[in-house]
């Protein structure tokens, strides 16, 4: 929403000083009430026409002086209790046993939404969660039934913590048909989704003060979980076809952690030459490798070069997958293959994350996927997913000409490049979001690096997998309606 703001550049008074004036008039005469979310500083500087560094100067004077404050990952946001309305501190308030424990010993690890979730408010949502309409639930009913009428005195036992013997077989044999990668059953880890994964190579190899490599923009719950560890975050940054080898660093390091399959966010394929040069990297600085196969299953040309599993000789790759975009969130299962040498530790550091994961979903699952269930769904996924894809190139190329697109081949989002005639990608979200339309941004959280925040100004992410083609060619239509009149601002 457009904030009734004038600057008068005619005034001696700097910019900087008429933006924070109003601001500040606005708070205190309570026309933005407390929690009110304030516009992004990229986009309010567009609106007024005027360089972001004015406002950002603006917007950290009225934080210093406690009229707003910052939430992570979140936004900026007008203060409940303003200055003028602080009550008066006690004469005991410097006495520590009046302090609350929080502040006595404030906790590591702070608050913060790792990645976009679908936005409640928009009627066509361009979100890349799995679409749960698809799940199978008659076949997953019947295979439930089926294993609690021959198993189901097993629901009370203790699952092992690596996991149960069937569901890691199965997933064994799976990788070696899909995959290409041969392992035994005992290399493999049962774990509650990705994260316990990283979680787990990061309880083997990660001392404070370690250094870890990750792309940039890249995956921001791995990058929170490494850095709430103490982890010297070294991002490397990433084209169209994803890392870019001849940036990782001399020296040693302790893991790395990419996405090669897909690209997470911007979606490029990585090709033979750079995982090749990634593992020979990976030797010489003495790091493990944490290779999350994103996307994977969902490939719409070609093969795709091998997995980095497939191709280490050293035994430095942990390979992480899930079925979260194939079955669903919900679920919470995923696995983890490790080196044969590793097996033991890898289980006992799994042991003090959790005792193992639910019997029964484990013993449906490795049913589904032994009696070949999990191929068939797999395969009409992919195929109701590359129809909602080529649906959506074709809407933005007829709405807007020739777009430049990445991450086309695989997944379930793409990233379009806006043209510099185009608004900011920040800028096209919130004018989106005004005709309920929900498009996504590469946040900087995800560019935590130094080199890659110009993704945060000209990329959009959009979803397709959620959504009906009749939904996405509404949904492009509208959103080439609302931009119809826009422009990108220079700056000032």
């Amino acid at each position: 929403m457009p904030l009734p703001i004038e600057l008068d550049r005619s005034r001696q008074e700097p910019l900087q000083n008429q933006l924070y004036e109003q601001l500040r008039d606005m708070i205190v005469t309570h026309r933005l009430k407390a929690n009110t979310r304030l516009i992004a500083t990229r986009f309010l500087a567009e609106q007024l026409g005027i360089s972001r560094t004015t406002v950002l100067l603006a917007y950290e004077r009225l934080i210093a002086e406690g009229y707003v404050e910052t939430r992570p990952a979140v936004g900026t946001f007008v203060c409940e209790m303003l200055p003028d309305q602080a009550p008066a501190s006690p004469t005991n308030d410097n006495r520590v046993d009046d302090l609350p424990q929080s502040e006595l010993h404030p906790p590591l690890v702070q608050s913060r939404r790792p990645r976009p979730m679908p936005q409640p408010d928009t009627l066509i949502d361009f979100w890349s969660g799995p679409d749960f309409r698809i799940f199978p639930l008659k076949t997953w009913q019947r295979t439930t039934q089926h294993v609690l009428e021959y198993y189901g005195k097993g629901i009370s036992r203790q699952p092992p913590a690596a996991g149960l013997d069937g569901l890691r077989a199965a997933i064994a044999d799976w990788l070696a048909g899909h995959r290409g990668i041969i392992v035994d059953r005992d290399q493999i880890l049962i774990v509650a989704g990705a994260q316990q994964a990283y979680n787990i190579a990061a309880r083997l190899f990660l001392r404070s003060g370690d250094r870890v490599v990750l792309e940039s923009p890249g995956h921001p719950g791995a990058s929170f979980l490494f850095e709430s560890l103490g982890a010297a975050l070294y991002p490397i940054p990433v084209d169209e076809h994803g890392l870019l080898v001849e940036h990782l660093p001399v020296g040693p390091a302790s893991l790395a952690y990419v996405t090669p399959s897909h690209q997470n966010p911007i979606g490029g394929t990585l090709p033979l030459e750079r995982r090749q040069a990634l593992i020979e990297w990976a030797r010489a600085a003495g790091a493990y490798l944490i290779e999350d196969d994103c996307d994977g299953d969902f490939r719409y040309r070609g093969m795709g070069p091998p997995s980095l599993k497939s191709l280490d000789p050293y035994g430095l790759v942990l390979y992480t997958g899930t079925f979260t975009k194939t079955l669903g969130a919900g679920l919470r299962l995923g696995y983890m293959v490790v080196p044969a040498e590793l097996s033991a530790a890898a289980v006992a550091a799994k042991a003090m994350l959790d005792a193992g994961s639910p019997w029964l979903e484990q013993m449906v699952l490795a049913d589904f996927i032994a009696s070949g269930e999990y191929d068939r769904h797999l395969r009409r996924v992919r195929k109701i997913y590359m129809e909602r894809r080529d649906c959506l190139i074709q809407a933005l190329r007829l709405c807007f000409g020739d777009v430049d697109l990445a991450g086309i081949d695989t997944g379930t989002q793409i990233s379009w490049r806006l043209s510099p005639t185009q608004p900011s990608a920040p800028m096209v979200q919130e004018i989106a979001r005004s005709r309920g339309i929900g498009v996504y941004t590469v946040l900087e959280e995800h560019a935590f690096g130094r080199n890659d925040y110009r993704y945060c100004d000209t990329t959009l992410l959009l979803g397709y997998s959620s959504l009906e083609e009749r939904q996405i060619r509404d949904g492009i239509a509208s959103l080439a309606g609302a931009l119809g009149g826009y422009r990108r601002f220079a700056a000032q």
